[in-house]
């Protein structure tokens, strides 16, 4: 039997991610290393990454990544989009076959833009409407997925360490201008390919360590907007928090971050009036529990820790890039002269944009 301090437990999953706030690309290869020195921090049952500025080929159009129990599934969920959307490019994403993933489905992406004909008659601006077609296909549509939907960006996920996903998914061959990646340690959820991070909807994508105490009061308040919580884990909840209060509600990223890990009453005495009228019109929308969540979006990353700091996480910068990580030793894999190395508070969000037009 090993006894305390013979064996590590870590604390939760590991995030890291990388922007260029020039635009320039990178190549997926820095991203999967970050995650190896943080290879503990999982336990096989999930890893995923988020890339930003992958598809400039097919830029104007919504990725649709998909996972599907079956062909006939596939085959059924073809003629229903075809119902909604011009499906542009249709084809398998391509992988390597590795020992480490198995059971994999079939994993597939369009390429899509709305019918003018369908936003006319739902009277729905494209985005909207987007973000209803995936929680219909997610709640309706039994043993088909939609994980990624945003506009020339896309997720990887699967069950596995993330430093394999990234091989399985042949990450170093994409170019993005921002990643992100997740090492899953799931504790009181399931590890399947839907539940892997990151979760996304839209250009929206979140990786997550911690645990959401309040979950159940964030679902019930966000459910009545539309959404549907259907991949069984915690963090899903949040992605769909970040689009309602940022695209739905029109906050801005440091509003959103201060509705979610909202300064204490005791404290909000002295701020500004916002804090106050945000922490009282969206009380449901606070999320407690331990967390260090990096939000992705079209153009930026925001690093967003607990209001008590109870995840750790490290930011760090090196030219026009910026490194966020649960531990310096991911940064260091990526930069090893990586300058500035700190911890952003608890409850302080860490924004970084691309200079715009850089991408």
């Amino acid at each position: 039997m090993k006894m305390e301090g013979q064996v590590r437990i870590p604390s939760g999953c590991a995030v890291a991610a990388v922007i260029s706030k020039e635009g320039n690309k990178m190549s997926g290869e820095m991203i999967i290393n970050s995650m190896k020195p943080m290879h503990d921090r999982s336990n096989g049952l999930g890893g995923g990454f988020a890339a930003y500025g992958i598809y400039a080929e097919y830029k104007d159009f919504y990725a649709l990544h998909m996972f599907f129990d079956s062909r006939a599934t596939r085959k059924d969920c073809e003629a229903f989009l075809k119902e909604r959307f011009e499906i542009v490019q249709s084809e398998i994403i391509p992988t390597r076959k590795i020992p480490a993933i198995t059971d994999e489905p079939v994993i597939w992406r369009y390429f899509v833009s709305p019918l003018k004909s369908m936003l006319a008659s739902m009277q729905l601006d494209e985005k909207e409407f987007v973000a209803r077609t995936v929680m219909k296909i997610n709640t309706e549509m039994s043993g088909a997925y939609v994980f990624s939907s945003g506009k020339n960006m896309g997720t990887f996920k699967a069950v596995g360490f993330p430093e394999d996903v990234g091989v399985f998914y042949k990450l170093e061959e994409y170019e993005g201008y921002s990643w992100t990646a997740h090492g899953r340690y799931p504790t009181n959820t399931p590890g399947w390919w839907g539940g892997a991070h990151p979760f996304t909807l839209l250009d929206y994508s979140i990786v997550h360590n911690g645990e959401i105490s309040s979950y159940d009061a964030n679902r019930r308040f966000i459910e009545m907007f539309g959404y549907k919580c259907t991949l069984q884990t915690d963090t899903e909840v949040i992605t769909y928090i970040m689009d309602y209060l940022l695209r739905v509600q029109g906050l801005t990223l440091g509003e959103a971050a201060s509705v979610i890990a909202a300064p204490f009453w005791s404290t909000i005495a002295a701020k500004t009036d916002l804090h106050a009228y945000l922490r009282t019109m969206f009380p449901s929308l606070l999320v407690t529990g331990p967390f260090s969540i990096v939000l992705g979006f079209d153009g930026g990353l925001m690093a967003l820790n607990d209001r008590l700091k109870l995840r750790s996480m490290v930011v760090g910068e090196k030219g026009d890039k910026v490194f966020i990580a649960s531990e310096e030793a991911a940064i260091r894999k990526m930069e090893p002269n990586a300058e500035n190395i700190w911890s952003p508070a608890g409850g302080e969000p860490v924004i970084v944009k691309v200079k715009e037009g850089a991408y």
